[in-house]
């Protein structure tokens, strides 16, 4: 199935995106995308201002739907009737649901790291506020002058030290305790396939390896997915990181000292 221009986006609810691509369809969901090849659909339905995307199965199973809600209406006959007219039925028997290739942009460990920075930001910025008020009343204005440059880059490097820990530490869990597999290659470079334990077909990408690349997942989120084998870049995120979490640690205790000599310089 190929793009025609007169196939229009349906933009869903949540953020849901339907659209034709070179290889079939796009659907784009919050933090994902589904590939659906065009072989593997069996046809679309536009159903007021939702669209189905009914998929091929083999004979006597149930087929599975792929389904945005929310579409302009217009757009969804328009959409069903343009893919309707551009697929053919295959020469042999398909499983459609087989088919389906899952990208991962944001998983739910990611999501949930992006809030404890935020949260971890706004700890940091009323540490620093706080730290400079004491120091400036106790001592005078040449200790917030050393403490706000000192607690910041303090407050990056050891956010990202501790960071990198954690992920070491869950990588390592993971290698340990996860699920093996061997992803083989897709049409494009760099990305490879793999299919975890509910039949799902996901992408990892990968630069330098073979025609095969040996991963392990989380078998609790299989999107979380590493090489078997740390790479280089993984070896230097455990320098730098190892790294940053001493000079966050000795940031901090600079700003303790500093608080302390404010504070006795005050009572003296």
């Amino acid at each position: 199935m190929s793009i025609i221009a007169s196939i229009p986006v349906l933009k869903g609810h949540g953020s849901t995106v339907l659209s034709a691509a070179p290889e079939g369809l796009l659907l784009e969901r919050p933090g994902e995308e589904l590939t659906i090849p065009g072989e593997a659909v069996a046809r679309v339905r536009a159903e007021g201002r939702s669209v189905a995307v009914e998929l091929r199965a083999p004979a006597g199973a149930a087929p599975v739907v792929q389904r945005i809600e929310g579409a302009d209406e217009t757009a969804a006959a328009a959409f069903a009737e343009g893919v309707n007219s551009l697929l053919l039925d295959p020469e042999e028997e398909v499983d459609g649901a087989a088919m389906l290739v899952l990208r991962t942009l944001r998983t739910r460990r990611s999501r949930r790291a992006l809030r404890r920075t935020k949260w971890y930001a706004l700890g940091s910025l009323a540490t620093v506020v706080v730290l400079s008020v004491i120091g400036g009343v106790a001592g005078g204005f040449v200790y917030p002058v050393a403490i706000v440059p000192v607690g910041a880059i303090t407050a990056v490097a050891l956010g990202a030290g501790v960071y990198e820990a954690g992920v070491w530490k869950y990588r390592r869990r993971v290698r340990g305790h996860g699920v093996r597999e061997f992803a083989r290659p897709s049409n494009v470079p760099g990305t490879y396939l793999y299919v975890d334990g509910s039949g799902i077909t996901r992408t990892v990408s990968a630069v330098g390896h073979g025609p095969y690349l040996e991963i392990v997942y989380d078998a609790q989120d299989p999107a979380e997915v590493f090489t078997l084998k740390p790479g280089l870049m993984q070896r230097l995120d455990i320098w730098v990181g190892t790294f940053l979490l001493v000079c966050g640690l000795c940031g901090v205790a600079s700003l303790v000292l500093m608080t302390i000599e404010a504070l006795a310089g005050s009572g003296s």
